[in-house]
């Protein structure tokens, strides 16, 4: 059958002036950027409508490097590269900026658009001579342990003019936030974030010739202990695991009208460097912040101020050929939430009142809050929770040590306070401590998390859906807070592999992450290196049972999903070259834990063993690795798809000797699974949802067509048995849906997405979850939270349930990678009657809107210039679209 297509697409011939650019990067970075690491960046641009095949682009730059005379460049490319087009030029320097347009012109050179908007770009320091300062902090010795009181450090230069342009290089171990001339430097929190310190500290570059003047200028400096020698993790957490002693690295480079330049480093030799302690009392990232206003120093990041009873700073030893630029963007505050209900649910004992202040949305935040009406040394206290307990009261046992409390003590002065070197993931806040009646005037709230460009959205005709998918949205932002997180919220907050090797596809549809997980696969190898295998999480801090890393599968994996995910969404080859060391390690790495069939049973030296399907809702609440599937099964499927992609990364990568090394593998593992874990009936060993969904989406019954029709039956009876519930932890959960759907059975795909029974992905939405939890019943069914030592309510594993959603409800997924070409292929079902969806590709955004008008399928299908679209409609020829916009019917 054929569909009937509406306003068929037709190039129109080209004028002058209506082929536009729409958007103009360089490498990954969201438009301009400041301190990139490469001397040679790729650049990128997007059509706004087909080009003629010989009409070309005209790239025009202005570089220069401080000092320096501009010297104008141009050159001509073809139009068929848009993406990832490599540098055209010589390499840059250090510090050397450049302006640069992009525009569509004829073969003969007359202009066919406009020139794109200018990019600005500048390189980092890229030589690790170019890292003159010193790390410097605290000259006085300090308890080896946390809860420490936390040091300014100030400085004053002395400039001739002012500058016309000026750069701090900024970075540090520990956190900082710097000032200059009483100002703060730029938006960003949790600098330098963290990473592996041990291989690397990143160097953040800020603008700051305005804030700068003729004479005398201060720079002043907050430093946070954060991730380096803060208390991170669980058990107890581990404090100093990086060091002792944090400091600040500051490099002040200026420029001036005549060309001359002029640099000031932090250093211990000069004197002029100075530290005091501040009035941050102590501060956890996790336990949270205590601030005594008391303490303040007046006008201390401004010049003049009198620090004759400073100290000279001391250095803290680091390796400069460990400073590098960041490939991602930095954690700032974005949106705003005002309180949606403020209750005074009590009163200190000096009859003040306790309110409690519902925001409306878990996620990562922090409270700004009005210490108005204070005496010196009266305190406001602030405790922040995800949920409340039946009673009301602020739920704070699923927190364990991370009990997110801030202390403000007041000097008798009004003030508008919010924490500098903590973080929170909460709902609820209950604050006391203030005099008089608390009101919305009093409380600003800012969402945190690391800076990226939202890529996909989606939008159905049914409410909780919308919910659902924005609650996966929340919680991934809670979560990509420097690195991917597990929870925001309690004690915990490491980079667990197992996660985000779940729900990597998804994080790539919502936003571009190229730059996030780019930066974290570094320190994956890193860790990888030093550990002998793939950490439980990364960057890796021993813990409790979890202080000896193991190979365990679906964690380990993530060496080799994450960057596949990565390439699939991009097309950019180079992630792949990055990670490729890492990716070859796993698997030659598991490839000696297999027995002679080729099954992975071999028990890892771990307490808990292999974690299988981790927190199948039939595990007790106290053992979450007691999972209905075999953990051999799960380890050896996800392996295989590791052989899989690993076999696809060395082909693509031209290693053919690793690549057939792989796919023999890859051959060998498959018979085993097949010999050990299934039957000729189409029946496996373990009768579970986990288990067919992972054969099945796995392909490993690819080339058993038969087993695997009676596989997907089985799964669709065994959803039909359980009622529409889900019976799938987190390594089943994301394959569960897409398995269905891969063997005909999008009905009950749609009945177990739609289930609002625990365990269900809508129960939670039902009992007014606003991000997804990591339990499927977190909360039970009266209130009452799960018993479980282990309870979060904002985990983005289970949410990887978005990726089917945009491919099945939505109807768009990539078919090669970059996106080249996609499947747009909606399935009608779930009692929705309408939905749309989006993804920014490489090329620019592709978008399907669908419909049902009585028996007809509206389907509107938007094809960025330079891919191709191929239409599936069940009971209809597949059909390929072009650049445009496009409007087709299928009758029902």
């Amino acid at each position: 059958m054929n569909a009937t297509t509406h306003a068929p697409q037709v190039v129109p011939a080209v004028t002058a002036g209506e082929l536009a650019i729409t958007r103009f990067t360089v490498e990954h970075y969201p438009g301009d950027a400041l301190g990139i690491g490469t001397a040679a960046p790729r650049m990128s641009w997007v059509y706004a409508k087909p080009v003629p095949a010989d009409a070309q682009i005209l790239l025009k730059l202005t570089r220069r490097v401080p000092g320096g005379k501009p010297v104008e460049l141009e050159t001509y490319l073809p139009v068929a590269d848009s993406v990832l087009v490599p540098w055209q030029f010589e390499p840059l320097a250090s510090r050397e900026e450049v302006y640069a347009t992009v525009q569509v012109v004829s073969a003969s050179h007359q202009p066919l658009g406009e020139p794109s908007e200018t990019l600005h770009f500048e390189a980092g320091l890229l030589l690790e001579h170019d890292h003159v300062a010193d790390f410097v902090g605290p000259s006085w010795p300090e308890a080896r342990s946390d809860h420490r009181h936390l040091p300014l450090v100030r400085t004053e230069v002395g400039l001739r003019d002012k500058p016309v342009r000026a750069r701090l290089y900024l970075s540090a171990l520990g956190l900082v936030e710097a000032e200059i001339n009483g100002v703060k430097v730029g938006n960003d929190a949790l600098i330098p974030g963290w990473t592996n310190y041990e291989k690397r500290v990143e160097c953040w570059t800020y603008d700051v010739a305005d804030a700068l003047t003729a004479g005398r200028n201060a720079l002043g400096f907050w430093l946070g202990d954060g991730w380096f020698r803060g208390r991170i993790g669980f058990d107890g957490g581990y404090a100093n695991y990086y060091g002792d002693n944090i400091g600040v690295f500051a490099q002040l480079e200026v420029e001036y009208a005549d060309g001359g330049t002029e640099a000031f480093y932090s250093n211990s030799w000069d004197r002029t460097w100075k530290v005091a302690l501040g009035p941050i009392v102590c501060s956890d990232l996790c336990e949270g912040e205590r601030y005594d206003a008391r303490l303040e120093r007046a006008g201390w990041s401004e010049p003049g101020f009198d620090d004759s009873d400073w100290e000279p700073v001391s250095e803290v030893f680091y390796n400069p050929a460990n400073i590098e630029n960041p490939e991602t963007s930095p954690v700032r505050a974005h949106e705003e939430h005002k309180p949606l209900s403020i209750a005074r649910v009590g009163e200190t004992a000096q009859g003040r009142g306790v309110w409690l202040v519902d925001f409306g949305q878990n996620c990562s935040q922090r409270i700004r809050l009005h210490m108005r009406g204070l005496a010196a040394g009266e305190t406001v206290e602030l405790h922040h929770v995800e949920v409340l307990e039946p009673d009301g009261s602020i739920a704070t046992r699923t927190l364990r040590r991370g009990q997110q409390h801030d202390v403000y003590t007041s000097n008798g002065q009004d003030a508008w306070w919010e924490p500098r070197f903590a973080m929170h993931g909460f709902r609820y806040a209950q604050i006391e401590g203030l005099p008089g009646e608390l009101t919305a005037d009093d409380i600003e709230c800012r969402v945190y998390h690391s800076v990226m460009d939202r890529a996909g959205e989606l939008e159905t005709s049914d409410s909780l859906l919308n919910r659902l998918h924005a609650n996966a949205v929340w919680s991934m932002r809670s979560n990509f807070v420097s690195i991917p997180t597990d929870c925001p919220q309690r004690d915990e907050r490491l980079g667990w592999t197992g996660d985000i090797c779940l729900f990597a596809p998804t994080a790539s549809y919502l936003y571009d992450v190229q730059g996030f997980l780019g930066s974290w696969l570094k320190d994956v190898r890193a860790d990888q290196i030093k550990w002998g295998t793939v950490p439980f999480y990364v960057p890796f801090v021993p813990l409790g049972a979890w202080a000896h890393p193991q190979a365990i599968s679906t964690w380990g994996d993530s060496a080799v999903e994450v960057p596949w995910t990565l390439y699939m969404d991009s097309g950019d080859a180079k992630v792949l070259e990055d990670s490729y060391d890492l990716v070859r390690a796993w698997i030659d790495e598991v490839a000696g834990y297999l027995s002679d069939d080729g099954v992975w049973d071999r028990r890892p030296d771990f307490v808990l063993g292999q974690l299988g399907d981790w927190l199948d809702p039939a595990a007790p609440p106290d053992d979450p690795t007691q999972a209905m599937t075999e953990k051999e099964l799960v380890a050896t499927a996800f392996y295989y798809r590791s052989c899989v992609q690993a076999q696809a990364i060395a082909g693509i990568l031209g290693r053919d000797d690793d690549a057939e090394r792989f796919a023999e593998l890859r051959d060998r593992v498959c018979a085993g699974f097949l010999a050990r874990f299934t039957n000729l009936d189409g029946t496996m060993s373990s009768d579970t949802q986990c288990a067919y969904a992972l054969a099945i989406a796995f392909g490993l019954l690819d080339g058993e067509p038969v087993r695997l029709i009676k596989a997907g039956n089985r799964l669709a009876e065994l959803v039909r048995l359980s009622g529409g519930r889900v019976s799938t932890g987190f390594a089943g959960t994301p394959f569960v849906l897409p398995a269905l759907s891969m063997t005909g059975h999008d009905k009950e795909a749609y009945d177990l997405l739609t289930s609002t029974e625990c365990p269900s992905w809508l129960y939670q939405v039902k009992m007014g979850a606003t991000t997804t939890w990591e339990r499927w019943d977190s909360m039970r069914e009266d209130g009452t939270l799960n018993p479980g030592g282990m309870t979060s309510f904002n985990h983005y594993a289970l949410g990887s349930v978005a990726e089917w959603m945009h491919a099945r409800i939505g109807g768009l997924e990539a078919i090669e990678p970059g996106w080249k070409r996609f499947r747009v292929s909606p399935r009608v079902g779930g009692g929705i009657d309408h939905a749309s969806t989006s993804h920014v590709t490489p090329y620019g955004k592709a978008a399907v809107d669908w419909k049902v008008a009585g028996d007809v399928l509206e389907l509107t299908v938007t094809v960025p210039v330079g891919t191709t679209a191929i239409v599936e409609i069940p009971d209809y020829e597949s059909r390929e679209l072009g650049a445009g916009e496009h409007r087709l019917e299928f009758h029902r």
